[in-house]
């Protein structure tokens, strides 16, 4: 086999108001040339790579210095201590086995890395990765909770479920979409705003709270409250007016508030996450049926739902369903 690698440049910002969104591939049955990938990506000591004769690695990692999307798959094990401290680093496992930082990562999960440094070890895997400016992440918490920009708590070792969770794959649908799709010079502020949009993702999936405080509190903002508000009530008839309420706002305000954050409407990111949420519960193979599924999530007409679903992911709802009882069995 041969090794392709693409060697990204350094990512900048530009005199014309672009940056350079790059992409590294790197296809190897060499744990010489996966180590040397590996150190390209992460911040990363004491880095061990081994495998067997069916030793296969795999890693496409695009992005700028703001956003920077990672899939890794590898059929050997690594092992290292990775430094966490430049960006705010979210991982999801998708197959195999792997420990960051002494947590046992779940399978379909995101997890995020402590900051500083922690032991890594990956078997076998195959896995997802998200990097955000830690900066930037920093002011669009503060934007949110109403206080001074500065460095953040998480809430240690979380794994997000319900509403939180579905609110995540929701930002990364849209944000993969548009990193994926593009290389080369792009706007800088356009890929601030996608930067903003991720940030926004992970606040909403993971709890947090600047340093100095003890624990999370609730949304300061109009912006967190309508949020907070929608997630809680993702089960129940709501509407436009119901969340401007909830958060003290105009319509106007509220929806304009939602572009900026994230990229949308309210109502469409509440169906958005509802269609997730039913998405969720139906690969999970616990659903007693489609329909108790839709209610659950507060969708109210089924045909509406069938097509939106199938829009969304590809197939019908009832696919999915009979697909994850046959797995489950």
């Amino acid at each position: 086999m041969t090794d392709q690698v693409a060697v990204a440049d350094t990512d900048t910002g530009n005199p014309d108001g672009t940056i350079l969104r790059t992409r590294l591939v790197t296809r190897t049955r060499d744990t010489a040339v996966a180590r040397n990938a590996l150190q390209h990506t992460f911040q990363i000591r004491s880095l061990d790579v081994t495998g067997s004769n069916d030793f296969l690695f795999e890693e496409t990692l695009t992005g700028t210095s703001l956003l920077t999307l990672e899939s890794t798959s590898c059929t050997g094990t690594i092992r290292g201590d990775v430094d966490a401290s430049a960006a705010i680093i979210v991982v999801w496992l998708k197959a195999g086995h792997a420990v960051v930082g002494g947590q046992q990562l779940p399978v379909g999960r995101p997890v995020l890395y402590a900051p500083g440094v922690q032991q890594v070890q990956w078997d076998r895997f195959q896995k997802d990765v998200m990097r955000i400016d830690r900066e930037l992440v920093e002011q669009v918490a503060a934007d949110r909770g109403g206080w001074e920009p500065r460095p953040l708590e998480f809430k240690p070792n979380h794994v997000p479920d319900g509403a939180p969770l579905a609110a995540w794959w929701l930002m990364v649908r849209a944000v993969a979409a548009e990193i994926l799709g593009t290389t080369g010079e792009v706007s800088l502020e356009r890929e601030r705003e996608l930067a903003r949009t991720a940030a926004a993702g992970l606040l909403t999936a993971i709890p947090h709270w600047p340093v100095g405080r003890r624990s999370e509190q609730a949304p300061a903002t109009p912006l967190g409250q309508a949020e907070t508000f929608i997630l809680d009530h993702i089960g129940d008839h709501i509407t436009l007016d119901d969340v401007a309420t909830a958060a003290g706002m105009s319509q106007r305000g509220l929806q304009a508030a939602f572009q900026r954050a994230h990229g949308t409407t309210p109502m469409t990111y509440l169906r958005g996450v509802r269609l997730l949420m039913a998405r969720q519960q139906l690969e999970s193979g616990t659903a007693t049926s489609v329909s108790d599924v839709a209610r659950a999530v507060g969708i109210t007409h089924l045909g509406r739902f069938s097509g939106a679903y199938r829009d969304a992911f590809g197939e019908l709802p009832g696919e999915t369903f009979r697909s994850a009882a046959r797995y489950d069995n």
